[in-house]
């Protein structure tokens, strides 16, 4: 039982209404850019990059002056700012839009540091793989929410650019909950030690396969002509990661093994399915999308718990670190996915298994309980 539970629940539900808002931006995003303005899937590609490019260096400086100035007021700030991505759905062109969207999603990382860190600061060490269970099934709970109602949109006729802006609703919610949580404190930047690293360095490998789910949702509307059914595949994704990202904080796991068989080693052989059996439709697409879900719920479970706990009193330049990690992953890995998918959709998924390997080869070598 949490000591503290009422703030971790306010924190993970703030990551709900977060989600609830933004997540229909994300998943309508690549709808947009391919399928209304007619960018190249390789400008998604690159459109994706920049986001996560800019976002990791939006991650390290958040952590850093969250831990300078107090996780809450910076973690306020930048979920404040978050709401900008919502006025994507005023874009006349890509241009606009992946402008928009960036500058949204630049501080939804800014202010995802402060708020891990917030976690760690309201909980004892024992709870915390519990606590970040609960808060990415809450966020993914939202999340999933949020791809229901674009998709009855979408099955509607009602275009997506409609519907992304009513995703600042949610998000200023969210803005409100999180000023509510008693916690804020500072911490002593503090470069961390190896073993850290070494996870931020598997994370960044991991994030080649972790690319934007945008790739499965455009291969989905690609097999199946429907882009309501290629949002769905993000639902299921987002259904199951939702639900072992709190079985797992309830499950008295190995961090360390959980993180590499169930995160990495899983999601490498999911990206190994999109590569083959994306040509069977649904049937291929839909069970896969499941199994990154799983993949990420570890990861999203297991990455921070492990680093709250190497990071002692510098949690939020910690978790900066590891956000800087997974970011620079998905710049690098969403351009290399544009660039293989114009050539064979299954080279990209290929490439990404290939890295997710890589990631759980590095944690099972050299990190240790």
């Amino acid at each position: 039982m949490l000591t503290n539970r009422r703030e971790v629940l306010k924190i993970s539900f703030s990551a709900f209404f977060a989600d609830l808002g933004y997540q229909a931006a994300v998943a309508s995003f690549p709808i947009i850019l391919v399928f209304y303005f007619n960018a190249p899937i390789l400008i998604y590609g690159i459109a994706e990059s920049l986001n996560y490019g800019g976002g990791s260096l939006m991650s390290l400086l958040g952590g850093y002056l969250a831990d300078k100035y107090g996780r809450k007021k910076i973690g306020v700030i930048g979920n404040s700012l978050t709401v900008i991505l919502s006025f994507t759905g005023l874009a006349v062109n890509y241009i606009q839009a992946l402008i928009l969207f960036m500058l949204g999603w630049w501080f939804r990382n800014f202010r995802t540091p402060a708020r891990r860190a917030m976690v760690s600061e309201v909980t004892r060490e024992n709870e915390r793989s519990e606590a970040y269970g609960i808060l990415h099934a809450l966020d993914i709970g939202g999340a999933t929410l949020a791809i229901l109602y674009l998709t009855i949109a979408l099955y509607l006729g009602i275009k997506a650019t409609v519907v992304v802006l009513f995703t600042a609703i949610p998000i200023i919610i969210s803005t409100i909950l999180l000023a509510m949580v008693k916690a804020g404190g500072k911490g002593k930047p503090k470069i961390m030690v190896r073993k850290g690293w070494i996870l931020v360095i598997s994370t960044m490998f991991f994030a080649f396969s972790q690319y934007s789910f945008g790739f499965p949702i455009i291969t989905t509307a690609e097999f199946t002509h429907k882009l309501y059914l290629a949002t769905i595949t993000y639902g299921i994704f987002l259904v199951s990661s939702a639900l072992f990202g709190y079985v797992f904080g309830k499950l008295r796991l190995s961090d360390y093994k959980a993180l590499a068989f169930l995160g990495y080693l899983l999601a490498s052989l999911a990206s190994l399915g999109f590569a083959f059996l994306s040509p069977l439709g649904l049937i291929g697409i839909y069970p896969l999308s499941a199994l990154m879900g799983i993949a990420v719920a570890s990861t999203e479970t297991f990455e921070p718990t492990i680093i709250s706990k190497l990071s002692k009193g510098e949690v939020g330049t910690s978790m900066g670190a590891l956000s800087l990690g997974r970011s620079i992953g998905l710049l690098i890995g969403n351009i290399a996915m544009g660039f293989l998918y114009q050539i064979s959709f299954s080279y990209a998924y290929a490439f990404a298994s290939i890295m997710s390997f890589i990631a759980f080869m590095i944690v099972i070598t050299s990190l240790r309980e």
